[in-house]
């Protein structure tokens, strides 16, 4: 609390000092940027396709485990205990396999939140710099972010989210093909939210 205090009295003081030197104030939404404009559409559909490329290679790993798993257990009476022993240590490998694999694609720093940064971090750039530059052209003092939560208010008609997407859109178009599974595009999630599919669970050792 007393650090929300302090941040609202930081801004209070800013837009005071701006407002006292005639300054001229904005804000955007960089939420709503993220999720309109035609390259973010791009970025979620690229992800998807990724996506659902380590998504299928991890279940063909795991419908082999299962299959391996429903010989053992038809064959295994007549198995001597070597043999069985062979079976069980080839499928403790397989699912090591498959851990490792699901590790690979979707643990911290695995390939899926390294695709993500390569495909969004140009974007957050643009956006950076689109804003940046609008501020410079047309003499803004200050242009906020209300999609970070601490602005309290803000009139509308200091809201120049739609003059940066119109200019984040200029010479873009945006993808006529959905991305895989999606029923529409979406921004891809932060890193913090990428995970494995959700009905997939790592087999258990024997």
């Amino acid at each position: 609390m007393t650090k929300q205090i302090l941040i609202i009295a930081i801004l209070l003081g800013l837009s005071a000092l701006c407002f006292s030197q005639a300054g001229k104030l904005g804000y955007v939404n960089t939420d709503r940027l993220l999720l309109d404009s035609n390259e973010a559409a791009e970025v979620a559909r690229l992800f998807a396709l990724d996506k659902q490329n380590w998504t299928s290679q991890i279940k063909t790993l795991d419908d082999e485990i299962k299959q391996m798993e429903r010989d053992f257990e038809i064959r295994k009476l007549t198995m001597n205990d070597a043999t069985k022993r062979e079976k069980l240590g080839l499928i403790d490998t397989k699912k090591a396999d498959a851990g490792r694999l699901l590790e690979e694609f979707f643990g911290d720093n695995g390939k899926a939140e390294q695709r993500y940064r390569e495909l969004i971090d140009p974007l957050t750039k643009k956006i950076h710099d689109l804003i940046k530059k609008t501020a410079e052209d047309e003499k803004y003092t200050m242009i906020f972010d209300i999609s970070m939560g601490s602005v309290l208010y803000a009139a509308p008609s200091i809201d120049i989210t739609e003059q940066i997407l119109q200019e984040l859109n200029k010479d873009t178009v945006k993808p006529t093909e959905p991305a895989p599974t999606d029923p529409g595009f979406s921004p891809p999630p932060p890193p913090a939210d990428i995970k494995p599919p959700e009905d997939y669970k790592e087999p258990e050792k024997f």
